[in-house]
């Protein structure tokens, strides 16, 4: 593998620094980025798939006798780091054998998939393994700002092309979530000329990786590259090669191909429940087929959307088309989360002029001061925005005007406003980094019990009912980053002391 830049001197001393950086980190982040994979795989047995004998059957190879560094050293990706990585085989290695088998089975079955498209964009079809090692092939996981199984952010799935609205999310499908991921790190690879690069600016976004290199004198390898950036690239990386690995080591051996899907185009709002009341394919497998319609809806409109049902239902849904739509009942859509619109500014403003006095219920204001090469879908993300928003606040009509060392104005909630402060500061680094061991680390010989969620109860409320378990321990161990999202009946995972 190529370094990008030949510097001996630098290399050297950034491995020593790589090394040395493992020593402060790699126990006190470890176990975060686990328990996400853990939670991820806990839900892979929810999928409908696995309750069904005839889905996709087989016959698994498991490997226990494994040369682990020899194997390593035969990756064509990243194969000359080593970050954590033997910690990370064990791991999945180590999964209960019901949980090891749902995961190769489930990426034996998209596999061949992620070739072909990798293969026809000129990529190497070892990517396909960053699927398991980001979310363990769980469509449905949602981890911070990112979603499905490739965890592409918002802006990575609008940017190329998915659909990210209040009743679907593309990224949760993985057809469209795979073609959006070979899509970026294609412009990714233009971009930077290798796809080592390519993957660390997928994970870590392009500016962050520009400015590490630039910073560095433009004269670095993928070593002092990697201690730069956030722990979770360093992870992720790590997971990737061990994933590689453990999926080349134990197989599945399948004794069909895929079934064929039909794919119809549906022109009204319709709910899961009308397609089962009318054609009885069942709520969990629409939903299994089609997650990224996330309420069970499907929005419907002038342009159609496409639906995926089995394909022996196809002729019968376009005989019965009309029924399906006139099987209506309006409590079927009454869990629809409307998005809340913020109120006007005190007055009318028109393009050109300048906001004034916007105050918003149970938001904090604060400003941010705009760098050189920002862009606003990038703070969007940051500070867990709309763009819509942000150039409502801050009355903007072309986003491509803004200027380096004017302000925005950023509406945040009013619990979080210190932590979107700390960001500005550069303090947030520190401050998780230190505080995260200490409320989400699961505790040793820890108990798991399951909460169902009552009405009124907030993770605030739910944490004073066990001992020991903070609120920020609730949503991290059930993958929730939005605590108002919470449902009445929702069950969540609670890990107790013994």
């Amino acid at each position: 593998m190529k370094t990008i830049f030949q510097n001996k001197p630098s290399v050297f001393l950034g491995i020593f620094l790589f090394l040395l950086g493992l020593s402060c980190t790699v126990l006190a982040q470890d176990s975060l980025f686990q328990v996400k994979l853990q939670h991820n795989i806990s839900e892979l047995q929810n999928l409908y798939c696995w309750s069904e004998e005839d889905f996709y059957r087989g016959e698994f190879s498991i490997s226990d006798n494994v040369d682990f560094e020899k194997e390593c050293e035969n990756l064509n990706l990243f194969s000359e780091l080593q970050y954590n990585v033997k910690s990370y085989y064990v791991f999945f290695n180590q999964l209960p054998l019901r949980d090891k088998q749902n995961l190769i089975r489930y990426f034996s079955y998209s596999k061949t998939f992620f070739e072909e498209q990798l293969e026809e964009a000129g990529l190497p079809t070892e990517l396909k393994y960053f699927a398991p090692a980001l979310s363990v092939m769980n469509p449905t996981a949602l981890t911070n700002k990112r979603a499905g199984i490739w965890q592409l952010t918002h802006f990575q799935g609008v940017l190329n092309g998915l659909q990210i609205n209040s009743l679907q999310d593309e990224r949760f499908n993985e057809e469209k979530s795979t073609e959006a991921f070979v899509g970026q790190i294609k412009k990714n690879t233009l971009l930077f000329e290798t796809t080592e690069l390519a993957v660390l600016a997928y994970l870590s976004g392009n500016t962050k990786l520009k400015n590490t290199i630039a910073r560095s004198g433009n004269k670095i390898g993928l070593n002092e590259i990697l201690i730069q950036l956030p722990i979770d690239v360093q992870e992720t990386i790590a997971a990737y090669q061990a994933m590689a690995v453990f999926l080349q080591n134990n197989t599945f051996k399948s004794e069909e191909i895929r079934s064929p899907i039909g794919f119809v185009s549906v022109n009204q709002q319709v709910h899961f429940q009308q397609i089962h009341k009318v054609l009885k394919i069942s709520p969990e497998e629409l939903q299994f087929l089609n997650p990224q319609f996330y309420h069970s809806i499907i929005p419907g409109d002038k342009n159609s959307t496409v639906l995926a049902i089995p394909i022996e239902k196809y002729d019968e849904f376009i005989l019965k088309v009309n029924e399906v739509y006139h099987a209506y009942d309006s409590t079927f859509f009454q869990l629809v989360e409307h998005k809340i619109e913020y109120p006007p500014a005190p007055n009318r403003q028109y393009v050109g002029e300048k906001v004034k006095d916007l105050e918003i219920e149970g938001k904090t204001k604060i400003k941010y001061k705009l760098k050189s090469g920002d862009v606003l879908g990038f703070i969007a993300e940051d500070y867990d925005v709309r763009v819509a928003d942000l150039k409502y606040w801050n009355n903007i009509h072309n986003e491509r005007k803004i200027q380096a060392g004017k302000t925005l104005d950023i509406f945040v909630d009013d619990d979080k406003a210190e932590y979107y402060i700390s960001l500005q500061k550069g303090t947030q680094v520190q401050t998780t980094k230190a505080a995260a061991p200490v409320s989400i680390v699961i505790p040793e010989n820890a108990r798991r019990v399951e909460h169902t969620v009552k009405s009124g109860e907030s993770p605030y409320v739910i944490a004073k009912k066990y001992d020991g378990v903070s609120p920020e321990a609730i949503l991290e161990w059930n993958g929730i980053r939005d605590a108002r999202k919470i449902q009445i009946g929702q069950k969540l995972i609670i890990y107790l002391a013994q």
